[in-house]
């Protein structure tokens, strides 16, 4: 038997169906809303985190400062600010031309006694020094000022049963060139060329005019042996030296920088306070100068 459904009741029917839609919507609302509340708390508070992470984040871009920046990390922007801002000056500050290096003018100023002499340095032989014995009737002699500074050394080293017996000191031009020229025919007669002879010589005195003895500021004590180091001599002028303004000059561990092997028995007079600050920092003369300059 065939059922009709009038449009009238069709009608009803669907407003029926869509009223109950509405109601079982509301109360799935209702539900979740007041019985699973708790549950919407919990997940908000689980993903707190993640906004906090990107809160801190925003501040830390370079663009975009906080203003609630923590007070520590306030405080250490103008430290580094200041160590940034100290760089440039020991950068830009200016350092000896050493091209233009004139150790025959310098010679002749206040300081004196840090003249830098060497084979990139020379003054070849048109200085003469006033000179005098480094020690009460030695032959031995240095420039005048050098040598007063010596006496002092030598009588405070002999107090200690020390005897810093001078072995040479000024060396003339002439001199240097024919002790040079020595050891040069020296090697040759060993069977070396001329070329290597001179490079063999070179290293192991300095060539004529590229000795600071030709300025008379340094003393060679006791000889040139380089067992020196071990002796009580040599131990009491690393400790005693600087105190009358002398220094090892060409220590070993500095021959990358003065380019001359240990020579344990050669001390130059640089001054006092200049001997004080190379020792206690460990400093060759050339580290002195562009320290100080």
């Amino acid at each position: 038997m065939a059922i009709h459904i009038t449009k009238r009741e069709l009608k009803i029917k669907t407003r029926l169906f869509v009223s109950l839609v509405v109601i079982l919507g509301t109360i799935s609302i209702l539900y979740f809303a007041f019985c699973k509340g708790k549950g919407y708390s919990q997940i908000k508070i689980k993903t707190q985190p993640a906004e906090t992470v990107s809160a801190e984040s925003a501040t830390t871009a370079p663009e975009e400062p906080s203003q609630s920046e923590p007070p520590e990390e306030s405080n250490t922007e103008p430290e580094s600010k200041s160590e940034s801002e100290s760089e440039p000056e020991s950068e830009s500050k200016p350092h000896i031309s050493w091209e233009s290096y004139d150790p025959l003018s310098v010679l002749s100023g206040d300081e004196w006694m840090l003249t830098l002499i060497n084979a990139s340095h020379p003054i070849g032989k048109g200085y003469s020094p006033t000179l005098s014995p480094v020690i009460e009737g030695s032959s031995v002699t240095a420039d005048g000022r050098v040598s007063d500074a010596y006496k002092k050394m030598y009588d405070a080293a002999k107090e200690s049963d020390i005897i810093l017996a001078p072995y040479a000191g000024y060396l003339s031009y002439y001199r240097q060139q024919e002790n040079y020229n020595n050891l040069v025919n020296n090697f040759k007669e060993q069977g070396m060329s001329d070329e290597e002879a001179k490079q063999a010589a070179s290293s192991r005195i300095d060539e004529p005019g590229a000795s600071e003895s030709g300025a008379g500021l340094s003393v060679d004590i006791i000889g040139t042996s380089s067992d020196f180091d071990k002796t009580k001599e040599y131990k009491w002028l690393t400790s005693n030296a600087y105190k009358y303004g002398f220094v090892l000059r060409y220590p070993e561990e500095k021959f990358a920088i003065t380019g001359v092997r240990a020579r344990p028995w050669h001390w130059r007079y640089v001054g006092v306070d200049a001997a004080t600050e190379m020792k206690t920092q460990n400093l060759c003369l050339e580290e002195y100068l562009e320290k100080k300059n």
